[in-house]
């Protein structure tokens, strides 16, 4: 058992999740490496891991999720790694093992392996039949991820042009027409408390970072339109939505300033994409 933790690294992209990490981290065997990604400098993570000497902690610029794994695999020097979110319950040495014997059985013959999520919704988020302990799935959740490394890089990982949502259905969809398919591993079970990486101070806070999800979530739609079938496509597809957008906004501008604000930022990303922007939002740009 020992032999197959040491081939697999643990990346953890983390903002402000101290909080969670010491939960997550509490149920990860020692002879597997965590790389805690840290993109809000919270100095205080050393501190609460000095202890951890399987835990490694890197301060880096706040460029995308994509990006923070792209920076993590250069340093890992096993074969394996397991991408995880630290609002996801439910990985611990069972789950390692059967990622690694799994991907042994498919003789590494894939881009990536996710998880059954338990509490997922039916409505957004396929999976497969609980009846297959493995089964190829067309996209995986960006929350937990495994990878083989070198099949990772042979794909180009992902896409540093995307700061935050999309960038895993991107690398499936490129991996896949490199001849390697994505698989659910059902026998690996989890939960994921969705936006609840990020400790915010109160309801001011929460509602600017909703604001900024909604504004990349966008954002990334129309890169990836554009991206894989072209700005025309692209454009045909969103018509409706931009103009069902302009609508909301007017409907909500006089009464209810909350709602108007996630349909303005919903309308800022979109815009930005369209006229080929970087996805320049950050949280301190985002207004009260």
């Amino acid at each position: 058992m020992k032999k197959i933790l040491n081939k697999i690294s643990i990346i953890l992209v983390c903002y402000k999740s101290s909080f969670k990490l010491k939960k997550f981290i509490k149920n990860i065997p020692k002879e597997t490496e965590i790389f805690l990604i840290d993109n809000s400098k919270d100095h205080n993570l050393k501190r609460l891991f000095k202890k951890k000497n399987n835990v490694k902690i890197y301060f880096k610029k706040n460029d995308g999720y994509g990006a923070s794994i792209n920076y993590a695999v250069k340093k890992i020097k096993t074969p394996y790694f397991l991408v995880v979110q630290p609002d996801v319950s439910g990985i611990n040495k069972r789950s390692l093992i059967n990622f690694y014997k799994y991907s042994k059985k498919l003789k590494d013959k894939f881009s990536v392996i996710g998880p059954h999520f338990l509490n997922a919704s039916k409505s957004g988020h396929f999976q497969t039949d609980l009846k297959f302990k493995i089964k190829e799935i067309h996209n995986i959740h960006g929350s937990t991820m495994f990878f083989n490394k070198k099949i990772f890089k042979y794909n180009n990982g992902f896409d540093n042009n995307i700061f935050l949502y999309w960038e895993e259905t991107d690398y499936t969809k490129r991996a896949k027409k490199n001849g390697y398919k994505a698989y659910q591993l059902n026998l690996v079970k989890v939960k994921h408390e969705k936006g609840k990486a990020v400790k915010t101070i109160d309801s001011n806070e929460g509602e600017k970072l909703r604001n900024l999800y909604i504004w990349h979530f966008i954002w990334s739609k129309f890169y990836y339109f554009k991206k894989h079938y072209s700005i025309y496509f692209a454009l045909i597809y969103f018509l409706p939505i931009f103009i069902r957008i302009l609508f909301r906004m007017f409907i909500y501008i006089t009464y209810n300033r909350n709602k108007f604000n996630r349909y303005y930022y919903r309308f800022h990303g979109l815009v930005n994409a369209i006229f080929g922007k970087k996805a320049h939002m950050r949280l301190n740009k985002i207004l009260n």
